[in-house]
């Protein structure tokens, strides 16, 4: 496309460039969408996004591999194309006049509950130690989300549903310990897949599915419920263990600009690895604050800590994450770019773990979690 630039070197004033100078780039109105979509299939290919990204990045030009890389991040569907609402999600966090990307910080705070602290299914290292760490961290982001485990009474994770016949499951009718493995049956909502069974636990409107008393919680945070159909867990923050229903949590950063996404809370080897790893899926930058967390299990931490960090994941402590947190700036578009191409084996490491059994622990009847190291 010709230049967009009046001979002073700014935009000309009715040029899409100088759109994106102003705030209204920021919502990304269908006027501005529009001028790139030039064959008006309402969808960007590649050289419609290379246009757009020029005037949006005078300054910082892509490469072609670049471009490649940047239409694979903003293409959330993976239909080679980028739509409007794809767009916007990114547009949020673009400064038009520094031409930077905005920071924008969220702390989530995971499964924080009673039953996971002194309760049916408390943790086996003191889990009660984390909260006074995660409330410290509070003020420091822009959003707080609190992330409840709120499942009904039959639940398909617990032990107890197991043995009341409650389950539609591939095994044999039987007495299951907890930390055993099953195979539930595919259904209308599920592939067939496995799960683990676990003593029942943060059941809905019960105090085992309250928060610790000694958390911190305001009116301004953020909720979100996961694990709330009978027949499917969760155990990410995002979505089910089939992927087959969402939490509306991506929706919630998006629409508040999040780039960078704090992860704290229980447990570190199950739900926050796979929060973690589903948000670097999805491109956020992730950092886990490895003490604002407790394991299941206390022989996985290392083997958890190189799992995300061969997704990109920063697994860092309380110390680092307050000295990133007081040091955040924004970045240009290199820095964007590099964060990407961090976050692409994601997708290929959660989708080795479909079955999401590798996101809990392995263990035979009887098996004391704090004592085994058996995971896939």
């Amino acid at each position: 496309m010709g230049s967009l630039c009046s001979r002073a070197g700014e935009p000309a004033p009715d040029s899409p460039a100088a759109e994106f100078r102003s705030r209204s780039a920021l919502l990304l109105t269908d006027a501005v969408f529009n001028k790139y979509d030039k064959d008006g299939n309402g969808e960007l290919d590649v050289k419609e996004l290379s246009a757009l990204m020029a005037d949006a990045f005078p300054e910082q030009p892509l490469t072609q591999e670049e471009l490649k890389v940047m239409m694979q991040a903003l293409d959330l569907n993976q239909d080679g194309k980028v739509g409007a609402n794809e767009l916007r999600a990114f547009l949020r966090c673009y400064d038009p006049k520094s031409h930077h990307i905005k920071t924008k910080t969220a702390l989530i705070i995971i499964d924080a509950q009673n039953d996971f602290i002194t309760g049916t299914l408390a943790n086996p290292y003191n889990g009660q130690q984390i909260v006074p760490i995660i409330n410290g961290l509070r003020d420091k982001v822009d959003l707080v989300v609190i992330s409840y485990d709120w499942h009904p009474e039959e639940h398909c994770s617990f032990v107890e549903s197991a043995n009341a016949g409650k389950i539609a499951m591939l095994d044999e009718p039987k007495t299951f310990e907890p930390f055993t493995m099953i195979t539930l049956k595919g259904d209308a909502d599920r592939p067939e897949h496995q799960q683990m069974l676990y003593p029942r636990h943060a059941v809905q409107d019960t105090w085992g599915g309250k928060c610790h008393e000694d958390l911190v919680l305001k009116d301004t945070d953020k909720v979100i419920y996961k694990g709330t159909k009978p027949n499917i867990d969760s155990y990410s923050a995002f979505f089910d263990n089939c992927k087959a229903n969402d939490t509306g949590l991506l929706e919630m950063l998006q629409s508040a600009g999040v780039t960078d996404v704090y992860c704290a809370g229980l447990v570190f080897d199950i739900c926050v690895k796979s929060t973690a790893l589903h948000g670097a899926e999805l491109g956020f930058n992730m950092l886990v604050i490895h003490d604002a967390c407790k394991p299941l299990s206390d022989a996985q931490v290392e083997p958890t800590k190189a799992v995300l960090a061969s997704a990109g994941v920063d697994v860092l402590s309380v110390d680092e994450a307050v000295g990133k947190l007081s040091a955040r700036k924004d970045r240009t578009l290199k820095e964007f770019m590099s964060g990407i191409r961090r976050l692409k084996p994601a997708k290929r490491i959660h989708r080795e773990m479909d079955s999401m059994s590798s996101h809990a622990l392995l263990a035979g009847p009887g098996t004391n979690p704090s004592k085994t190291n058996t995971f896939f």
